[in-house]
């Protein structure tokens, strides 16, 4: 039986020390960024939790809604798996293929991860 309350810490865990959290089925390998108590493949409750530290930007869009402030929603691929997040960086410097690492972001009620330049 799965400790659900352990996978839901490490999973926070993992995601406010500012990395993505990935889940990975021990039995068949399928990993997702979601948080799961079984494999949606497999039903296998053997799962564990990683965190993945760096990606690179598989696509991305610019939004622009005549407010003073420019959003840019990425799609970042961390080695198979693809996540969407807002970029925190110049975005001028913004492309496919830039790599960026993931940053923990808390502000009153909004807890999530961005990106921003690896380097």
């Amino acid at each position: 039986m799965v400790n659900y309350k352990q996978i839901y810490e490490e999973y926070y865990n993992t995601l406010k020390s500012g990395v993505v959290p990935v889940i990975i089925c021990n039995n068949c390998g399928l990993s997702s960024t979601n948080l799961r108590t079984s494999c949606p493949r497999c039903n296998s409750e053997q799962l564990k939790v990683i965190g993945a530290k760096e990606g690179i930007v598989y696509s991305y869009t610019i939004i622009e809604r005549g407010l003073p402030i420019t959003i840019a929603l990425l799609l970042v691929d961390l080695n198979g798996i693809r996540v969407k997040a807002n970029y925190f960086g110049d975005k001028k410097k913004l492309k496919i293929g830039l790599k960026v690492k993931p940053r923990y972001f808390k502000q009153e009620l909004i807890e999530t991860l961005v990106f921003e330049p690896a380097e």
